[in-house]
């Protein structure tokens, strides 16, 4: 084991491993950063809770990026992809220390007051997140594949990243309940209180904004430093214009010796959305509905543990050659079994089954981490099956993992707010009915 990983690792420049990995950071790190406020945010903003809501709908609009950017390249020539990057990070970065300063200034729209900075910024920081599947990844073809993986362990680190520092900031942290019956009444009434965090919130945006420009720096340093620039490949004399050339097929043999049938091409792409419909749009928006009936340990974990699956998973890229197709329809079929179960758990929130024991809150656990663990894996192994394609297989994947994201926020979107299948749970329930 550590004779193949040294191998590996003395065919790379590690400092270009970083600067990918920082480059990927930068991606979602706005979006799930602003999420991971929220238990501070929603107490003070005019919304309330109906505040996610409306940032729910703010990402989906910001898909207007990638819609852009795909009538960009098909219709102008001047197709120079890292000037629009350049321009997304540092977008994002002054969105999120303009946070700092502006995310409880409010106004009235349409005579109801409104977080009209806060949701706002939020679009632009979604305009990155969104537009980068389509343009950030696709552009990681310009380097050797090997850099690829590490691109995509930054991506998920985008989410671990802001829950690890909001969880030691104390946000989500374990609430206690406070008896605020009535005088003269005889029904008790608890709700929990509010505690106070380790730091503010425009601290964490400051944090968050930070490591943008981090990111921006990293990109700015793979398109300049001459270590990296080593760590190009040449591309053919016919595709000069990669990654946006728009008239290449969706199947080929080239004499590089890269191959994929036209079936098997497609199917890999409906397999990426399928897996991004669950893991990028319904998990995410159940996730408190099948964790916090078991107590907010087991949610704690459950966001932290499984938040690290998935870059972990990312990251056996290092280790394991490109996974085969076989191995990832075995693996896309016990992810959609864990997510039917995951989705269960939910249905029965506020009491599902092998509630108040250790046996349901390790399941629970257990549970995510594995399913985040291999949408995490299976992700990396369909990317890195197209990185060798010399046309626009990971533009195509890209769009792939909006549409699914898209359609999968929408849909859970309606059934929390409208359908009314999940029921929220609160910690001092339990106490009012016993």
């Amino acid at each position: 084991m550590c004779k193949m990983l040294s191998q590996r690792l003395s065919n790379r420049r590690l400092l270009v491993d970083l600067l990918a990995l920082m480059f990927g950071l930068g991606a979602w790190i706005g979006v799930n950063g602003i999420y991971v406020q929220l238990p501070l945010i929603v107490h003070t903003a005019p919304e309330g809770w109906s505040l996610p809501a409306h940032m729910v709908m703010l990402v989906q609009f910001a898909n207007l990026g990638p819609i852009l950017y795909t009538l960009y390249i098909k219709y102008t020539a001047w197709a120079y992809d890292k000037f629009i990057i350049y321009a997304l990070l540092a977008a994002g970065a002054c969105a999120c220390v303009a946070l700092s300063f502006l995310y409880d200034y409010t106004s009235f729209v349409f005579g109801k007051e409104h977080s009209t900075a806060l949701l706002s910024l939020m679009f632009v920081t979604a305009l990155v997140g969104c537009t980068s599947s389509v343009l950030f990844m696709p552009y990681m073809r310009n380097y050797r594949e090997i850099y690829l993986v590490s691109y995509l362990v930054g991506e998920g680190l985008s989410g671990f990243v802001p829950s690890a520092v909001a969880l030691i900031q104390g946000v989500g942290g374990n609430p206690k309940c406070e008896n605020v019956t009535k005088p003269g009444s005889t029904q008790l009434e608890f709700e929990p209180a509010k505690s106070d965090p380790r730091f503010s919130s425009e601290i964490f945006f400051v944090f968050i904004g930070s490591l943008l420009c981090l990111s921006f720096l990293s990109f700015l340093g793979l398109n300049n430093l001459p270590v990296a620039r080593g760590e190009r490949v040449k591309l053919p004399s016919s595709m000069e214009m990669l990654p946006t050339d728009t008239t290449a097929p969706p199947s080929y043999k080239t004499n590089s010796g890269w191959k994929m049938p036209k079936f098997i091409y497609y199917y890999l792409l409906v397999m990426m959305a399928i897996v991004c419909f669950l893991g990028n749009g319904t998990l995410p928006s159940i996730q408190s509905y099948s964790c916090l009936p078991y107590g907010n340990l087991a949610y704690h974990l459950t966001v932290t543990l499984a938040s690290i699956a998935g870059p972990l998973a990312m990251s056996l890229g290092f280790f394991v050659n490109t996974p085969q197709v076989k191995l990832l329809n075995v693996l896309t079929m016990i992810i959609l079994v864990l997510s039917g179960f995951v989705l269960y758990l939910a249905a029965k929130s506020p009491h599902p089954p092998l509630q108040h024991s250790w046996v349901g809150e390790l399941m629970v656990v257990l549970v995510w981490i594995t399913l985040c663990g291999l949408i995490g894996f299976v992700k990396m192994g369909i990317t890195t099956l197209y990185r060798p394609d010399p046309g626009r297989g990971l533009y195509y994947t890209g769009v792939a993992t909006q549409i699914g994201s898209l359609i999968g926020a929408i849909t859970t979107f309606g059934l929390v707010n409208y359908a009314k299948v999940f029921q929220s749970y609160s910690p001092c329930t339990y106490l009012t009915e016993n």
